[in-house]
């Protein structure tokens, strides 16, 4: 079986500031990664022949594709260094694109899966409907109370303090007050999932609102590839169902329009940095085929770059069900 390529990682240590202006900077009034925008129906900018074209059936891990590469070139600054991402075919449980999926980067709301699979699964008699609210709108007051029942739930451990009161603030007491029932958390996690690496990760809050939330991609496909096995057993309702859904509702419900239904996910954006994980589904053959993906994208300060930070991520997402809707391609490795 070939190996990912492990690449050096990231300080944790940077990674400590928790106050709110330092987090959200001049992101607008909905922080937390629901930056409403319009991509342009036509951008002569883009090269949209590349961006259509089949790509050979293998590429090596750590490699972008000519696609991806021009997607990165006009809509990343071409800052290669800058973002990672990984595809997993959910049927046969084999990595299938990989793009330093092994550094840990920091976190936003993509946090929030954690929280909820942790909440679901141990906190007695969940509201389903409420959990999937927080999920879909991405409600950080609505993370931070499922993080103190789960830390109870789990460990009989109270966070002190009052939590996160409204959907998008961060103060900066209350994030620093999660950070044992987010560990909790995060053993929790592991010791469901024994047989991964779990390397430099960590969990900090329940939201994803602190600086020191970090995993790398591999991990996060790893946490949702867990709860996808589960099946439909979250008030009968598979995980997936939870998230936000392309074209449909959510934060991503605006995005990916041309994949109406295809992209189920959780977005994320903190001032530094932006995420999306979940699932996707591209018709090959006139069958929907699964697949697990993260993407983390590290961007420039201020709120322009948020807006910038998403639309990559978009073409991206675009980029590969309409790759993995023509040709199969070759795994990389097993999960």
């Amino acid at each position: 079986m070939k190996k990912l390529f492990l690449l050096s990682c990231i300080c944790l240590s940077a990674a400590c500031s928790q106050n709110q202006k330092s987090i959200y900077g001049d992101l607008g009034p909905e922080e937390d990664g629901v930056v409403d925008f319009q991509i342009p129906a036509n951008d002569s900018t883009v090269d949209t022949e590349a961006v259509k074209e089949v790509e050979p059936s293998f590429v090596l891990p750590d490699t972008l594709t000519k696609a991806e590469a021009d997607i990165a070139r006009v809509y990343h600054k071409n800052q290669l260094d800058r973002f990672s991402f990984i595809i997993v075919d959910a049927e046969k449980n084999t990595v299938m694109r990989s793009y330093h999926s092994l550094q840990p980067r920091r976190l936003a709301s993509v946090t929030k899966i954690a929280t909820s699979i942790s909440a679901l699964e141990n906190v007695d008699g969940p509201s389903i409907s409420k959990i999937a609210s927080m999920l879909k709108s991405s409600n950080n007051g609505e993370a931070s109370r499922y993080l103190r029942l789960a830390a109870k739930a789990i460990a009989n451990y109270t966070v002190p303090g009052s939590g996160y009161t409204e959907k998008s603030s961060c103060p900066s007491a209350a994030v620093k007050n999660e950070a044992k029932g987010a560990e909790i958390m995060f053993d929790w996690i592991q010791s469901q999932i024994p047989d991964a690496d779990w390397s430099e990760g960590a969990l900090r809050d329940g939201a994803g609102c602190d600086y020191g939330n970090f995993l790398n991609a591999l991990q996060i496909t790893q946490i949702l590839k867990y709860a996808d096995d589960k099946g439909p057993v979250y008030g009968g309702k598979s995980f997936e169902t939870l998230l936000s859904i392309s074209g449909v509702e959510g934060t991503w419900g605006g995005k990916n329009k041309d994949h109406k239904g295809q992209v189920l996910a959780k977005t994320g954006t903190l001032n530094p940095n932006a995420n999306l994980a979940g699932y996707f589904y591209a018709r090959r053959n006139g069958v929907m085929k699964k697949y697990y993906f993260a993407v983390l994208v590290e961007k420039d300060s201020g709120s322009a770059s948020s807006t910038a930070a998403r639309t990559f991520i978009e073409q991206l997402v675009r980029n590969w069900i309409n790759y993995f809707a023509k040709q199969e391609g070759e795994p990389i490795a097993q999960l």
